[in-house]
């Protein structure tokens, strides 16, 4: 809007008022981001680069420290800007993401303690992957499979890394094993209830029944989520010790390597004659359907 003056031309902008409005807002969501991440340094672009380049050390604490300053700069440069000047800064987009990532996760926990026992920038990384809830467990002073404030400062990097595979892995295997046993009693259930008949003695027989059912079916879960874990274990230690064979070049124990894997799965294969359960592994490796797909 132009509004005319006998002394001149007097311009009054809407646009430019909403823009001031628009960077005064701006500026008070950057603060408050600011307050909440207890970061108490300059809100400026060139302060917070500046700060970024200091804190680009091997330590937890400094990882913490960039990742607020990464949250501000990103807050306050425009649509696009932000992965240029990461780029300036030596991170690739992906370690910026993480280092973001383990500010907003820490940031809501009393993380002082995992942040001392982490150490260094790799295995504070490394523990971002834990939910919030395994988090707040490990800073009470409990442990998520092997992983707890006092192992966390004596393990390596790549025996954290291990240890955070494995209780993954046994949470998945927990959780698929209940959600497979509950559908197994939702059918054994089913099945029961339509055999159910008026009289007395009848149904009581058949409760009792389900009851051997439900506890026998637990047994069997309960071992199979057991063998399970071990499998799991036994095949992480595996992976590991594969690795570890080609980071050192020591090939002269890959024959005894797969030769101890080989007796392993021969020892399983046994167990099916203990049990008296036939299995057609051959089959199981290479479905029949499979070969007829090969041969057409």
């Amino acid at each position: 809007m132009i509004d005319m003056t006998q002394d001149g031309v007097t311009v009054i902008s809407e646009s430019t008022d909403n823009q001031e409005m628009a960077i005064s807002q701006h500026a008070q969501a950057v603060g408050v981001l600011a307050t909440k991440l207890g970061y108490d340094g300059t809100l400026s672009v060139g302060a917070l680069e500046d700060g970024i380049r200091f804190y680009q050390l091997r330590t937890a604490e400094s990882c913490f420290e960039m990742g607020k300053r990464l949250l501000l700069l990103k807050e306050m440069t425009a649509h696009g800007e932000f992965s240029k000047r990461v780029e300036m800064l030596g991170f690739s987009k992906r370690m910026a993401q993480k280092f973001m990532s383990a500010v907003l996760k820490l940031s809501n926990a009393n993380s002082s303690s995992l942040l001392q026992k982490a150490g260094t920038q790799t295995k504070l990384l490394e523990l971002i992957s834990l939910d919030d809830d395994e988090i707040q467990v490990i800073e009470e002073g409990g442990s998520i499979g092997e992983v707890n404030l006092d192992s966390i400062e004596t393990m390596s990097v790549r025996e954290l890394k291990q240890a955070l595979r494995d209780a993954k892995a046994d949470n998945q295997a927990k959780e698929n094993i209940i959600k497979k046993k509950d559908e197994k009693l939702n059918e054994l259930d089913a099945e029961l209830t339509k055999l159910q008949a008026p009289a007395k003695v009848k149904e009581r027989a058949e409760t009792e029944q389900q009851q051997l059912a439900k506890s026998v079916l637990e047994k069997i879960q309960e071992s199979t989520l057991t063998l399970y874990n071990d499998i799991t274990r036994f095949v992480n230690a595996c992976q590991a010790v594969a690795e570890t064979i080609e980071e050192h070049g020591l090939y002269h124990l890959q024959e005894q390597y797969e030769m101890s894997i080989v007796a392993s799965f021969q020892q399983i294969a046994e167990l099916s004659t203990t049990l008296g359960v036939q299995i057609d592994f051959e089959n199981m490796v290479t479905p029949s359907w499979a070969n007829q797909a090969e041969q057409n």
